[in-house]
């Protein structure tokens, strides 16, 4: 059963997700690299922790991309390990994550 089934949002607030998917086990550091296997077993493509489809929820889902051949963990979404990433600046993600937010008029 998906989240939204289990638990939609609230119709009087504006809801949206954002995630990542690692391309392999290299991506990502310890634990998340020994998660990755383990949610890739199970549900194909993660961002070493979480399934992407299981990411999806509101009204928006935004996918980080990176066009580095190593993709992006949770833990470079949240700037874990303060790594530069070639051609993904996740502090500039979320100021434009923000930016989309005031032109909505939050």
């Amino acid at each position: 059963m998906e989240l939204g089934e289990q638990t939609p949002p609230p119709p009087e607030v504006f809801c949206q997700s954002v995630g990542s998917q690692m391309k392999n086990c290299f991506s990502a550091p310890f634990p998340l690299n020994l998660c990755w296997l383990l949610v890739r077993f199970f549900e194909k493509n993660n961002d070493g922790l979480v399934a992407l489809e299981a990411m999806e929820w509101g009204e928006r889902f935004q996918q980080a991309r990176s066009p580095s051949r190593r993709g992006l963990s949770h833990g470079d979404m949240i700037d874990l390990n303060r790594q530069n990433i070639p051609g993904f600046d996740v502090r500039e993600f979320y100021v434009e994550l923000a930016k989309d937010l005031k032109a909505r008029g939050f």
